[in-house]
C-alpha cells in the first residue's frame, strides 16, 4: 500500500517515532511519503486522495498538540472514499489528548481512524514539569516506545483496528488546560534567554518552526510567537540558551540529530 506520514517535531521525540513507523511498514512492502509540517507544500494536501493511508504524528504541549499541528488538521480536506488513518502522538507523560481531537475531525471529513496511539517518550520540558530522566530511563522508555510503535504495525499490517481513547472530561479538561498554556506562552517565552556563551551560528535562528529568534544589535532575540517546543535549547552548540536563567542539561542532544537541522 501507498501512505504518507505527516509529522511535527520539536526535539525529535516524535521524528524517533515516523521514522520507525516508516522502516517497519517498508518493510512489509508499503510505500511511505514522509513530510515534515513545517515544510508542507499545498500540493500534497490536494493529492491526499490519491494515497491508501495517512500517518500523523504529534507531539504533546499541555495536554494538546501545538497550534501548527491544529491548523493542520484543520485544512485537511474532505474525501469521497474512506481513507484509513494512523494517529499517534508522543509526550513525556503516558498520554494526552490531541490524537482524541484528531480524530473527531478526521471522521467528520471522511477518513477511517484504524489505529490511535499515545506513545511516552523523553521528557524534554523535564526542567519546568517532571523530573530529570537519568540514561537508564531514557533507554527504557525508547524500548517500551519501541515495542509501541511495533504494536501499531502489527495492528494496522493485520488490518486490526486499535483504539486509544480518551474519555469526554478528559479531552475537555486537556483543551482548557492547552488554552490557558497557549494564553500564557509570550510569557513563558520571555524565560528564554541567550548567555555569552553564544557564538552566532545562527542554528537557533534557522531553525526555528516559527521563525521567533532573530539576531538583533549583535545578539540573539527571542520575540513573542514562541511555541515552546524547546528545539532552540537542544540544538545549540555551545548551549547557550537557558530558561529562567538556568543552563539547561541537553538530554535531547542525540535524538534531536534526526532533524534536518540547517
Amino acid at each position: 500500500m501507498n501512505g504518507i506520514l505527516f509529522y511535527f517535531s520539536g526535539t525529535g521525540n516524535t521524528k524517533w517515532v515516523a521514522d520507525r513507523i516508516e522502516d517497519k511498514l517498508c518493510k512489509l512492502d508499503n510505500t511511505i511519503h514522509k513530510v515534515n509540517i513545517e515544510n508542507l507544500d499545498d500540493d500534497v494536501l490536494i493529492k491526499i486522495h490519491n494515497y491508501d493511508f495517512i500517518i500523523i504524528g504529534t507531539p504533546i504541549y499541555a495536554e494538546m498538540g501545538p497550534k501548527l499541528i491544529q491548523d493542520f488538521v484543520n485544512n485537511i480536506p474532505k474525501v469521497k472514499e474512506k481513507i484509513k488513518c494512523i494517529l499517534y502522538s508522543t509526550q513525556g507523560g503516558n498520554s494526552g489528548c490531541e490524537t482524541e481531537s484528531m480524530h473527531k475531525i478526521l471522521c467528520n471529513k471522511g477518513y477511517d481512524v484504524v489505529i490511535k496511539v499515545n506513545i511516552k517518550m523523553i521528557n524534554n520540558y523535564y526542567f519546568s514539569v517532571g523530573k530529570k530522566p537519568d540514561e537508564a530511563e531514557m533507554a527504557n522508555i525508547l524500548r517500551d516506545a519501541e515495542k509501541k510503535v511495533d504494536l501499531v504495525v502489527d495492528k494496522f499490517s493485520k488490518g486490526e483496528v486499535y483504539l486509544e481513547n480518551i474519555n469526554k472530561t478528559r479531552l475537555f479538561l486537556g483543551k482548557i488546560a492547552s488554552k490557558g498554556f497557549n494564553k500564557f506562552l509570550p510569557k513563558l517565552s520571555n524565560n528564554l534567554k541567550s548567555t555569552e556563551h553564544c557564538i552566532k551560528c545562527g542554528m537557533c535562528v534557522r531553525n526555528c518552526p516559527k521563525g521567533n529568534i532573530v539576531f538583533e544589535n549583535g545578539g540573539v532575540v527571542f520575540h513573542s510567537n514562541c511555541i515552546l517546543c524547546l528545539r532552540c535549547i537542544y540544538i545549540c552548540p555551545s548551549n547557550a540558551i537557558v530558561y529562567k536563567e538556568k543552563r539547561i542539561d541537553q538530554i535531547e542532544k542525540n535524538i534531536i540529530k534526526l532533524l534536518d537541522i540547517k
